[in-house]
């Protein structure tokens, strides 16, 4: 028991710097994957604005459709450009 007193001191400072090492680890690990979810959703977004964008393009190259474009705008169901 006498022996593990003497060593008391490096075996405490030992465990926090694995405790430090792994809290930091952990906080890496999620920040890279914000970091990447962040990401994935900008090109989501701008994936879709493009496809929207096409639709809107489409619906007002057709003259038929030109009566429900304005009614869709007129009730904010249709993102205006």
């Amino acid at each position: 028991m006498a022996i593990w007193l003497k060593f008391k001191g490096y075996i405490v400072a030992l465990g926090a710097a694995l405790a430090a090492i792994f809290g930091v680890y952990l906080y890496g690990r999620n920040s890279g994957r914000k970091d990447t979810q962040i990401e994935h959703d900008r090109a989501n977004i701008k994936k879709s604005r493009e496809i929207e964008d096409a639709a809107d393009q489409a619906r007002r190259a057709d003259g038929d459709n030109l009566p429900a474009v304005e009614r869709l705008r007129r009730y904010k169901r249709l993102r205006d450009l």
